[in-house]
Formats: C-alpha cells, sequence, structure tokens
C-alpha cells in the first residue's frame, strides 16, 4: 500500500538516495552528492513541510520537493524536483502524488503552483496538464567552457569600470529586466545563497549600466542585465567575460532564458553557443 505525507523529519540521506534512483536514467542526469544536493534545495527554497513523499511501508518511493516563496507577488509552490523509483513507476503514483500535494497546498494557504519540465518529457507533460497546469513560457539553457569566450570579440567601443558590490539595490536591478525572472534566476535564489555569488555593476563615467550574477563554483550565471538604453553595444558580451573569470568549475551555465525574448537568443547565436534542451514553465493557479 501506497501512502502519503509531508518528508518534514525524514532524513535528507534518504531523500538524496531516492532522489538518484528516481533520476538514473533520466534524460539530464542528476548525479550528485548529498552536500551538492543539499546546497540545491537551499537556494531554491525547498520547505520539508510542504515537500511530499510516496511511501511503500516506510520505504521512500517517490517525492515531489517544494521549494514555497513570493513569486511575481503570489505566494507560490515551486516543485523543485519530482521523481518515482523506476521500481514503483507506471503505476499511477505521480497522479495520486500530485493530487494529495496540491490539496496541501491549497490549505497551506498558497496560491499557485509552478513548475518546468523538459518539452521532450511527453508523459509528464501530459500529467501536468490533467492537473490542470498550463504552458506559461518555454525555456532554453546554455552550457558552455570559459575557453569558448576567448575567441569571441565584443564590439564594446566605449571606457566602463567594473565594481564588485555585496548588497544589490535589487529596485535598481529589476528596473533594468524587459521580462520577468525565473524562479532559479530570480532575487531569492541567489541571496538564499548570496555568499557563493560574485555580483558585479558595470559602469560607465559613474552610471551604472549593467548588473551581472555568477555562482562561482558552478558557473551559473543567473542575473546579466544591461539597461535598455545600452544594449546592442557589445557590453553584455564584456560583463559576461567578465563574470566568467571568477568561475572556478571552468564552465559557465545559463539556464531559464525565455525562448520568445529575441535579445537574448541573438546574443547567444552571436557567442556562437547552441541551446540545450528547452523546458516549458507551466503554472497551476489554486
Amino acid at each position: 500500500m501506497i501512502t502519503f505525507k509531508t518528508l518534514d523529519g525524514i532524513d535528507i540521506k534518504d531523500i538524496h538516495s531516492c532522489f538518484l534512483e528516481a533520476f538514473a536514467n533520466y534524460e539530464v542526469p542528476f548525479n550528485i552528492t548529498l552536500d551538492e544536493f543539499s546546497y540545491m534545495l537551499a537556494r531554491r527554497g525547498c520547505d520539508f513541510s510542504m515537500s511530499y513523499g510516496a511511501f511503500s511501508g516506510n520505504v521512500l518511493v517517490g517525492f515531489v520537493l517544494n521549494g514555497i516563496g513570493i513569486w511575481n507577488g503570489i505566494p507560490t509552490a515551486y516543485d523543485t524536483g519530482t521523481g518515482i523509483i523506476p521500481n514503483f513507476q507506471g503505476k499511477g503514483i505521480a497522479k495520486d502524488l500530485f493530487r494529495f500535494v496540491i490539496e496541501d497546498l491549497v490549505d497551506k494557504g498558497q496560491k499557485q503552483y509552478l513548475l518546468e519540465v523538459i518539452k521532450t518529457n511527453t508523459k509528464a507533460v501530459q500529467l501536468y496538464k490533467e492537473l490542470g497546469f498550463e504552458v506559461t513560457r518555454t525555456y532554453d539553457y546554455y552550457v558552455f567552457e570559459n575557453k569558448d569566450l576567448d575567441k569571441v570579440q565584443s564590439k564594446q567601443q566605449v571606457s566602463v569600470v567594473f565594481k564588485s558590490i555585496e548588497k544589490p539595490d535589487w529596485g535598481e536591478i529589476t528596473s533594468f529586466f524587459s521580462i520577468p525572472q525565473s524562479w532559479q534566476n530570480n532575487r531569492e535564489s541567489v541571496e538564499r545563497k548570496l555568499s557563493h555569488f560574485k555580483i558585479l555593476q558595470m559602469l560607465i563615467n559613474e552610471t551604472v549600466v549593467g548588473y551581472g550574477a555568477i555562482e562561482m563554483h558552478t558557473g551559473d550565471i543567473p542575473l546579466l542585465v544591461i539597461h535598455p538604453d545600452h544594449r546592442r553595444k557589445g557590453l553584455g558580451t564584456s560583463l559576461l567575460k567578465e563574470l566568467a573569470a571568477f568561475s572556478t568549475s571552468g564552465m559557465i551555465k545559463m539556464i531559464n532564458i525565455e525562448s520568445s525574448y529575441e535579445p537574448f537568443t541573438r546574443f547567444f547565436k552571436y557567442l556562437q553557443v547552441p541551446p540545450g534542451k528547452g523546458q516549458y514553465e507551466m503554472i497551476l493557479t489554486f
């Protein structure tokens, strides 16, 4: 018999083991250590009192790990990872678990449920649609080595200064945005682990024209933005190169880049970096 309950009080080692087994044959492998797993959940705002497990007896065989926070001004649960171990797949457990999750999240005051799913994972996409989720955006992601930027020439023709900052002015940063950030790239995802990031201002004649942030040990860049009045002048390339120098992994990752946002797609074509497999952003409003 399969039972459902929150993961509050469950040993994170058991959750990690279940996670690895569930994703062992996934399209995008998740072979991460316990420390890396714990860090990932913390950065995404995971709350075990609103994350859930499927249990066969006392054994965890499936999970829904949820981040909790305010997203676009609305109390939101964010599915940061869902999986069922292979021996229990194909039995309808995921659908029943999600129904349990949704009911409990509503009872606990959440107003919407947000997730991302790889477009080619058609079974998962269909399940989410059956549960009432709707596709809101399509994302690409880009992964490349630092050295790939060596061959890229910036079109920048003005002198710039980079300034490292410890307390970002998020009000000013968000005023530069042309599109909303994803959950994994938003302010909270940086602030939860702020000490792991290098955040830079880009200035021209003491005027701030851009901001960037890089998670130094992974090379993940959740923030790369140029003021609208200063775009298409090579500043984005210069800012990216400056950030890349702080990556200790030798890699650069930019995930959840909105596919329809032409300035970024043009930017990556200029860098000669192709996108990886795309994802859908999906939302269920309660």
